[in-house]
């Protein structure tokens, strides 16, 4: 049976640049799965090779023009999804050992030939980041981010509500979202992209700190529109801001689509206000406008990615279905974006 739907795409206030790596990546992307994903499934396999997941990072920081600095937020892209799709489901304990283990090789010990190849490329990411300047507190800020803000107030946050298909309120799924999406440290690439470590005053700022947490949630809100047709087709999938919106407001699908627009258009507005009004933070305040200037770029452009790139992640049978879930349970969804 075919169900279509109709879904708006997110618009911004700014232009967005053009990254000339974009589709430049694909053989070195195709070396990473060779050497460290071998653990993955051959199915999972061959839907990864689909995604376009090499893209990522062209798209996400197009105004990097020295291939070094697309590189590791192209490889950074790659392991963080892969991690969310295969721990997401798995029980809290084995969540955690992972976590603990990522963030000892992302601080600088040296994975174990018995490990997943994941962790391989995590340790040289790390060595990229200290090839392009990264200090030590920025390296301890990316490691202690990724194991908080992505994995524990993310994905173990969002897990048991997967599993037991219970519903959230909406502020707390924003929260629990704007971790899961892993949006918080993936803006920590900004500095090894423009070679400037944001100082810990300055990144640790009210302001800043808002400003980060409204492009996780904004991005978030975006990945719920671009792949609604992925979470209408897989069971454990409940947190999507339109089903979530149907649910609690006992309103149709396009009603729903309408009032999460709304609700993301005002995040949009926020941020930009925040941005346009940054405190003083001389002798640094050209770069900080730069860092606030890339968040921009990482929402507009990821969300150019969705509706770009050619990504098979969203399409039918284009995604990894992670253990233990129930798979593809409607015959076919057709997704119009407008």
């Amino acid at each position: 049976m075919n169900k279509e739907f109709n879904v708006p795409k997110p618009v911004y206030p700014w232009t967005t640049l053009q990254s000339p790596f974009v589709g430049t990546f694909n053989e070195e992307e195709s070396d990473w799965y060779d050497q460290d994903y071998q653990f993955l499934s051959k199915e999972a396999m061959a839907r990864y090779r689909k995604m376009r997941l090499f893209d990522v990072g062209p798209f996400m920081i197009p105004a990097a023009v020295e291939r070094d600095r697309v590189r590791h937020a192209t490889r950074f892209a790659i392991y963080m999804t892969v991690t969310d799709d295969f721990v997401e489901l798995l029980p809290t304990k084995e969540i955690a050992a992972f976590r603990d283990r990522i963030f000892e090789v992302m601080m600088g010990d040296n994975p174990r030939p018995d490990e997943k190849g994941i962790l391989r490329q995590m340790q040289t990411n790390r060595k990229e980041w200290i090839a392009l300047g990264m200090p030590d507190f920025w390296l301890e800020r990316i490691a202690t981010n990724y194991k908080h803000r992505f994995v524990t107030d993310g994905i173990m946050e969002e897990s048991p509500y997967k599993i037991s298909k219970e519903i959230p309120p909406i502020p707390l799924f924003h929260l629990i979202r704007a971790n899961s999406i892993g949006m918080i440290p993936f803006v920590d690439l900004i500095c090894p992209t423009t070679g400037f470590a944001l100082p810990d005053y300055i990144y640790n700022h009210t302001v800043i700190q808002r400003i980060i947490m409204l492009q996780a949630i904004i991005v978030a809100l975006q990945n719920d529109f671009a792949t609604i047709g992925k979470e209408l087709a897989i069971e454990s999938e409940i947190f999507n801001i339109i089903t979530l919106l149907q649910h609690h407001h006992k309103i149709s699908f396009d009603e729903a689509c309408t009032e999460g627009m709304r609700i993301h258009d005002e995040f949009v507005d926020e941020m930009v206000t925040l941005s346009n009004h940054l405190p003083d933070f001389s002798p640094y305040q050209k770069e900080t406008a730069e860092f606030i200037y890339y968040i921009k770029q990482m929402i507009s452009g990821l969300n150019n990615w969705y509706y770009q790139s050619g990504t098979k992640r969203y399409d039918p049978g284009g995604f990894a279905v992670p253990p233990n879930g129930k798979g593809e349970t409607i015959d076919r969804i057709e997704i119009k974006h407008f």
